[in-house]
C-alpha cells in the first residue's frame, strides 16, 4: 500500500543530528518504543511525531531545548526567518 501524500516536512536537521551522534533508527526506534519504519516515516514527513515522541528524541539526541523548533517545525523556522 503506497504511502499517502506528504504533509509535513523532511526533518534534515533531525537526520544530520542522529548521524553526528552515530545512532541508528533503529536503536532509537527501540528507545522511543516505536518500530523503526515507523521513526523513518516520521522523519521522511509521512507522518507527524507526537509531542512525546519529540520530547524523548531531543533527550536522546541532546537537543537543547531552545533548538527544539529548529530540528521538529523546519517550516516554521523558515517563516519566522524570512
Amino acid at each position: 500500500m503506497p504511502k499517502h501524500k506528504r504533509r509535513y516536512p523532511v526533518l534534515n536537521a533531525l537526520k544530520g543530528r542522529i548521524r553526528e551522534k552515530e545512532t541508528s533508527y533503529r536503536e532509537l526506534a527501540e528507545r522511543l518504543g516505536i518500530a523503526a519504519n515507523s521513526l523513518s516515516d516520521k522523519l521522511n514527513g509521512h507522518y507527524p511525531f507526537t509531542i512525546a515522541e519529540a520530547e524523548a528524541l531531543a533527550d536522546l539526541l541532546d537537543i537543547a531545548p531552545n533548538d527544539v523548533v529548529y530540528f521538529f517545525m523546519p517550516a516554521y523556522c523558515k517563516t519566522q526567518h524570512a
